[in-house]
């Protein structure tokens, strides 16, 4: 059976109505949600768990306030159709290349077949060997800006691992 995951991250965000349309529609259809940092407000990360349950993961990310960092840890390794997760938001920033050693640094003793990380506020998917490196984008909105666009990660996982970038406009 295939398992739809929408990956999502870095949404800057006062509530959780402020969530674009097209996330939302995405995130009732998974079978599972993952959030990896800088929610910003604690009220996005309850509406997350209110929607998925124990259905839901996420990570606390370096914007994050003391009430988000006491319900979800700095990092997590979970396991959904026998793929082993990790899940983290790096502190410090740099270029892609740097923040990607160091995710791989972290779960180097765990063996994960999948590492989602966000930060950077650009979608990328990528291998390193036999683990995907994946990383959600920007989650929130803007109309004056010029930079990366609002993404989430949509992962279909069964015996095999797929995952799309889709940009989000609504």
């Amino acid at each position: 059976m295939t398992v739809k995951i929408t990956i999502l991250g870095d949404t800057h965000i006062r509530n959780f109505e402020e969530l674009p349309r097209e996330m939302m529609i995405e995130i009732e259809d998974s079978d599972w949600v993952i959030h990896v940092g800088d929610y910003v407000s604690l009220d996005v990360l309850e509406g997350l768990i209110k929607l998925k349950g124990d259905r839901f993961k996420g990570v606390y990310g370096n914007a994050d306030p003391k009430d988000i960092r006491n319900r979800v840890n700095t990092k997590e390794v979970i396991e959904i159709s026998g793929k082993k997760i990790g899940i983290t938001h790096p502190a410090c920033g740099g270029p892609s290349e740097i923040i990607e050693t160091q995710v791989l640094t972290e779960f180097n003793k765990v063996n994960v077949d999948i590492i989602i990380y966000g930060h950077t506020h650009e979608a990328k998917i990528s291998q390193e060997g036999n683990t995907w490196l994946i990383n959600p984008g920007k989650g929130y909105l803007e109309t004056n800006y010029f930079g990366p666009p609002t993404t989430i990660v949509i992962l279909k996982v069964d015996e095999k691992i797929r995952g799309d970038i889709k940009e989000i406009n609504s």
